[in-house]
């Protein structure tokens, strides 16, 4: 297991890991032995192609206390894959963080949960029964098609309950936790019975659930985007589900876009308002005397297609806290402030958008370095207006502008193209580029200069000339068609 103050490379390669100035003393404040007791967490839901190791840093610059997720990984990968690394490498910042695995073979998922926790030392690994696409519930046969087969799930997560005891067992600093990840129903099985029946199934091998509150559609009928917005939200359910097992743990996901509605679910409307968030919850019955007459579909909350997303009056005592994803997504800063509003930290990490920003291009410059110069020289022709000091910019003529095309880099520099990397320096592949661009892309949700930064962040990635000076050098430059003043405006 690689200590607390290391990470994997690529490579595999153990390294100290990066100064991104998040935090001053990584060993107290990463969770790898255990997952820091909170009475209420706020969990990143794990989401297909976009909860990445960059999506993660750049969640964890914004909150130190929020559970990041990796996206699912497939068993199969685990015990296949030649370099695990580009799967389930992560940096030392990001604990806690949860792995999530899907898969329906118990010996691939137990395997998968070993190497997990053991070799790279995650603070929880969570079976994926939600995920309803064809392809992974049709033809694949996992995901959310296993609430229909409870005895093989069953054994799945005992496989993997297993896996982790002994990982457990031989390591102190490992973690055992297991948890499933899955929906209130279904198809056509969307009732409380049903949902009771599944987790009363699971119950003997897994008292930890993370609950997507509504059902889905399988067969193809409905594609992933309909089945996260479709089938109507149903809060209460999930709230009933609490009360009839007193001794699981629960947290719930879907259609929570502010962080405002995640407190109010997850410590209710009543302790909210008078602000008694440290207060113990009330019984697992007492918050459900004034939602008596919220039932889906449900009138009172006027909501598309009859959800129902009432919070509690008073949470349940077992509702450990809320899982937002698609808010992630679409307006990251909306976290800024979850370490201090949500966690009741004294203050939260950045005050403004280029306090983030700019720790995201050290972390980026650090973990995929520049490849355009030669080793020892801090910067080629390109992206010197970005990377030499500025002695030598004093000492410097003439600037250089900035080449917006092949044909500019001519015109401003002499060169025809950037130095080429050295012979056996690999050169930075496009989909790094976009992968790392991608989590920033609605840093500026609801500003004029949105679009304009999108825009040219999709420029500047699409640009091979520059592609070699890095995803670090691209963000600085899109940075500058913000005006300053909304990048140093506080959140």
């Amino acid at each position: 297991v690689m200590p607390p103050n290391k990470l994997c490379d690529a490579d595999g390669a153990a390294t100290e890991s990066c100064a991104c100035g998040l935090i001053s003393k990584p060993q107290e404040q990463t969770c790898s032995n255990k997952r820091m007791k909170q009475r209420k967490e706020l969990h990143i839901a794990p989401m297909l192609n976009y909860s990445t190791r960059e999506f993660r840093q750049l969640l964890r610059i914004l909150s130190r206390r929020a559970v990041v997720w990796t996206e699912m990984v497939v068993d199969e990968t685990v015990h296949h894959a030649p370099n695990l690394d580009e799967h389930l490498g992560y940096d030392a910042e990001q604990h806690p963080i949860v792995c999530q695995i899907g898969g329906n073979s118990p010996e691939l998922c137990g395997g998968a949960t070993a190497v997990a926790l053991g070799r790279y030392g995650y603070d929880e690994v969570n079976l994926n029964i939600d995920c309803p696409s064809e392809r992974v519930s049709g033809r694949r046969e996992f995901g959310a098609v296993l609430m229909k087969k409870a005895e093989l799930a069953a054994d799945i997560v005992r496989e993997m309950q297993s896996s982790a005891t002994t990982v457990a067992a031989t390591d102190a600093n490992a973690s055992a936790e297991v948890s499933i990840k899955c929906r209130i129903g279904v198809d056509d099985l969307d009732d409380l019975e049903f949902a009771a029946d599944f987790i009363r199934a699971l119950r003997p091998v897994c008292r930890r659930f993370y609950l997507h509150a509504r059902k889905c559609v399988l067969d193809g009928l409905m594609n992933a985007r309909q089945n996260r917005s479709v089938p109507p939200l149903n809060y209460p359910r999930v709230y009933e589900l609490c009360r009839l097992f007193p001794d699981c743990d629960f947290w719930i996901n879907g259609g929570i876009r502010t962080l405002e509605e995640a407190k109010l679910i997850a410590y209710g409307s009543n302790n909210v308002a008078l602000g008694n968030i440290e207060k113990e919850e009330g019984s697992n019955g007492e918050h459900l005397h004034h939602q008596q007459q919220h039932s889906v579909p449900c009138d009172l909350c006027n909501m598309p297609h009859g959800s129902c997303i009432e919070p509690p009056l008073l949470a349940p005592a077992n509702l450990r806290g809320c899982m937002m994803g698609r808010a992630a997504m679409d307006d990251p800063c909306l976290f800024h402030d979850v370490d201090r509003y949500y966690y009741g930290e004294k203050a939260n990490p950045c005050k403004n958008r280029r306090d983030v920003l700019e720790k995201y291009c050290t972390y980026l410059e650090q973990r995929h370095p520049r490849r355009c110069c030669s080793d020892g020289e801090n910067y080629c022709s390109i992206c010197a207006d970005v990377y030499r000091t500025a002695e030598s910019r004093e000492d410097e003529a003439s600037t250089l502008e900035w080449p917006a095309s092949t044909n500019d880099v001519q015109e401003s520099t002499g060169c025809k193209t950037t130095k080429k990397p050295e012979k056996g320096k690999p050169k930075i592949a496009s989909p790094i580029i976009g992968r790392c661009l991608k989590p920033v892309q609605g840093m500026f949700n609801g500003i004029p200069s949105s679009r304009v930064f999108r825009r040219v962040c999709d420029k500047l990635g699409q640009n091979a000339t520059i592609r070699n000076c890095g995803p670090g050098y691209i963000l600085r430059k899109a940075m500058q068609s913000v005006p300053p003043d909304i990048l140093d405006r506080e959140f």
